[in-house]
């Protein structure tokens, strides 16, 4: 009898391999790795995610999806457009602090024309309460006019910047007031 797939297992196995991938290049990382972080067999992981770039395509889905769910969750608690900007750059770059090696990769799948489309997609609630913050920021007269989308955009692919090219003294909240100079 063929075993039944769960939301709850695959779930495991997403923490597990996040947590795992975050500690090495994706050349390190080995399945057998994954499966032992979740307590589970190496068989078990092949059945929902049939390679190994599979399962790490799936674990950057699974950041974006868990980094717009804590935006989701913090922003609704800031006062102005400032701070939540401010929230959207500290989450960023806290989330992929400690991830250091999924960024790498989530440039390679932008690139990866068969995935781009589905990257884009869950990447879209952050930069829609990205744009959200700019357009009301502009709006009162916070920020600097510029195209919220096109902001957002820009803004994304700063926190990305800071987060590969910081020195080892910066800090997260650093790096924050620096973005925040170009907006504000």
């Amino acid at each position: 009898m063929p075993r039944v797939k769960t939301a709850d297992k695959e779930l495991a196995i997403l923490e597990s391999a996040s947590r795992v991938f975050a500690l090495r290049p994706f050349h390190e990382v080995l399945i057998d790795d994954v499966a032992a972080e979740a307590g589970i067999g190496k068989g078990t992981i092949y059945r929902y995610f049939e390679t190994k770039e599979d399962l790490y395509f799936a674990t950057i889905l699974f950041a974006l999806d868990s980094l717009a769910a804590a935006l989701a969750r913090s922003l609704p608690h800031e006062s102005s457009p400032e701070k939540r900007l401010e929230r959207i750059a500290r989450e960023i770059l806290s989330y992929f602090w400690e991830r250091r090696h999924l960024i790498p990769m989530l440039q390679h799948h932008e690139r990866d024309e068969p995935r781009k489309a589905q990257l884009l997609k869950r990447r879209e609630p952050i930069l829609r309460l990205t744009q959200e913050a700019i357009l009301n920021g502009i709006e009162r007269r916070e920020f600097r006019g510029i195209d919220a989308r096109i902001g957002a955009e820009l803004f994304f692919g700063m926190t990305r910047a800071a987060h590969l090219f910081h020195r080892d003294e910066n800090t997260v909240e650093q790096l924050v007031s620096d973005l925040m100079g170009i907006y504000v």
